[in-house]
């Protein structure tokens, strides 16, 4: 400023100017007091909701899409540390992005998913409707567990306290998978082994490859003596189900195993028939002795018209394919098939209706919720596409010795009720010769990103959440 123009300027005015610059230096100094340092994310969502940025023209590096966040260069600087991804935005938020179920308008009535069976029947149980079961899948059903040793393998433990917990897993089991519709009553009163009348050797079944080398007696002999052995603790009456807890050394070194539909038999409560099963394997591998629940759960569920061992036999996803592996659900198929599954827990489509994209949310199998459990797609009158939501559940455990570690997430399993049934555990591609098997994408059961069926496309836009459209 010239030395000429300094006299022009009143000095009231140079004095208010002054005075305005030393106030705005002031409010400078306090705003940067006042802006606040936080210790995490948490605590600084609570004053801005959707984070902070340091401009305007920010640009979210991280997940998203984010809900627009405070911009305060300030508060930016104070808190830097927080930008995790170096992005230029603090503790950003995840913006809501529910995706809009419409698949009610496209639903089916379920019997347009009550595929008809009409060829390549097997005696394991049905592929399609009606089911074929030898004791029923829904009511009460009483089941007998009985231990028995002989003097040529004795029985070690207490059964009362080793098997108390089996039989009220057991209980919880049916009520809980059969959504209330199935409730089995254990009839369990050994507080002892029930001793054989003769050796391990004597109860073994040669037409059942379970390591026996010659076979004494008949099964039937043999049920019967074993069933008249328990008579005195056990009362038979309605019993539509007997399985027998054996020493592993009996299986080991005899081969002992019993097994039988519909086996008539006397007791002191009058004659009655009952489906009998009576091993645990140890005739050709070391099984875990300290639980046996699952183990007599799925043999339960053969007598019950679950095929079971499939879509991937030896998997760990299901009770009816490994008794002892992670997950202890039932497949959605056979659910419906046999009279568990019905609206609550079913989404009936039909490809030859699908229009445009369908979007589903869905709950799981393993721990059911407020969703449809199943997606099940009538390809044509043969086929079906089934997609279910794998989860933790209360029933699930860890599993030492499974082949592999069974992941979260959908699958997608085709099937077919009139092609044949193939089981062989020492084929690599059983499954795929087989009536029914996983959609795998890369090789895995879990749709990670889609998979393609019988010209349904199902893609996973979500963990809950799936897309249906057609490949034309």
């Amino acid at each position: 400023m010239s030395t000429a123009y300094k006299r022009n300027v009143p000095l009231g005015l140079l004095l208010l100017c002054a005075i305005i610059a030393t106030a705005l230096v002031g409010v400078e100094h306090y705003a940067q007091a006042a802006v606040k340092t936080y210790k995490s994310c948490a605590e600084l969502n609570k004053a801005f909701k959707s984070g902070v940025a340091n401009s305007s023209k920010f640009i979210n590096r991280g997940a998203g899409p984010i809900s627009k966040p405070t911009v305060s260069v300030a508060t930016f600087k104070k808190n830097q540390k927080l930008d995790k991804d170096k992005d230029g935005i603090i503790c950003e938020v995840m913006r809501s992005t529910a995706i809009a179920d419409n698949s009610a308008t496209k639903a089916q009535p379920l019997d347009t998913c009550k595929l008809n069976e009409t060829r390549n029947s097997t005696g394991a149980g049905a592929k399609g409707f009606p089911a074929r079961q030898v004791v029923p899948a829904t009511g009460q059903v009483k089941v007998a567990l009985i231990p028995v040793d002989f003097a040529d393998a004795v029985g070690s433990g207490n059964p009362e306290s080793l098997f108390s917990d089996d039989v009220e897993k057991i209980k919880q089991w049916g009520s809980f998978f059969s959504r209330g519709k199935l409730t089995y009553e254990v009839e369990f009163k050994a507080k002892s082994w029930i001793r054989a009348p003769k050796g391990a050797e004597w109860y073994t079944c040669m037409e059942c490859y379970k390591g026996a080398k010659e076979q004494k007696q008949s099964q039937d002999i043999g049920i019967q003596e074993l069933v008249s052995a328990a008579d005195a603790d056990y009362n038979f009456a309605d019993v539509k189900i007997i399985y027998f807890i054996l020493p592993e050394e009996a299986e080991q070194k005899f081969g002992t195993a019993v097994y039988g539909h519909t086996r008539k038999l006397m007791t002191a409560e009058g004659p009655i028939t009952a489906s009998v099963y009576g091993e645990m394997g140890g005739g050709s591998y070391k099984s875990d002795r300290s639980s046996i629940w699952e183990h007599a759960i799925h043999e339960f569920l053969h007598f019950q018209g679950f095929i079971g061992h499939g879509p991937e036999n030896g998997s760990s996803y299901y009770i009816s394919t490994n008794q002892w592996g992670e997950y202890k659900a039932v497949t959605a198929w056979e659910s419906f098939l046999n009279g568990w599954f019905g609206d609550n827990e079913v989404l009936c489509l039909d490809k030859a209706s699908l229009t445009g994209e369908t979007t589903i949310e869905m709950s799981s199998i393993d721990d059911f919720g407020p969703r449809k459990e199943a997606v099940m797609i009538r390809l044509d009158a043969e086929q079906l596409l089934v997609i279910e939501l794998r989860t933790k559940g209360p029933f699930n455990e860890s599993c030492k010795n499974c082949r592999q570690t069974m992941q979260p997430g959908f699958t997608a399993y085709r099937l077919n009720v009139n092609a044949a049934q193939f089981r062989d555990d020492m084929d690599p591609n059983s499954d795929l010769k087989n009536w029914w098997a996983y959609v795998r994408e890369e090789g895995s059961p879990i749709i990670k990103t889609s998979v393609e069926y019988g010209g349904v496309k199902v893609t996973k836009l979500s963990d809950k959440v799936i897309k249906l459209s057609l490949n034309k």
